[in-house]
């Protein structure tokens, strides 16, 4: 190969690899996440909740089984908001009559955890619920 083809070659790469750069640029910014804070507070609420079964789970391998209704709005909790915060991830058209639903789910969560303000899994789960709660509702709305 001679010089003058290895620089011919090269510089098409080149333009090609820019353009490449340019169009997923376009192409990232022409599909922007349209529920991002929902996600991301979907996501919270998700790991607080997680973090309250496990407590609530431990709680009762003690024998003590004044959470029960912890572990049972948790769970509701982790189910609903994993399943909106996917639809949120896609931008889904379903997003605003699911954040209706969900938001009456975190509600539930947050009351039962607020009945346990000293244990630090049930607070931290009460306070995120009550934030996708609120972002639910501004959805919804």
């Amino acid at each position: 190969m001679e010089r003058r083809d290895f620089m011919a070659a090269f510089g098409a790469a080149a333009v090609l690899a820019a353009s490449d750069r340019v169009l997923a640029d376009m192409e990232h910014s022409m599909h922007p996440p349209k529920y991002k804070t929902l996600q991301d507070d979907c996501g919270h609420c998700v790991a607080t909740a997680n973090d309250c079964l496990r407590h609530c789970i431990g709680m009762l391998a003690m024998k003590d089984y004044s959470m029960t209704g912890c572990i049972n709005t948790a769970y509701q909790v982790v189910a609903a908001c994993g399943a909106l915060q996917a639809l949120a991830a896609v931008n889904s058209p379903q997003v605003s009559a699911f954040a209706k639903a969900t938001a009456e789910i975190c509600a539930a969560c947050q009351k039962e955890c607020e009945k346990f303000p000293d244990t630090a899994e049930c607070k931290s789960c009460a306070d995120s619920c009550k934030a996708c709660a609120e972002e639910c509702r501004k959805i919804s709305a």
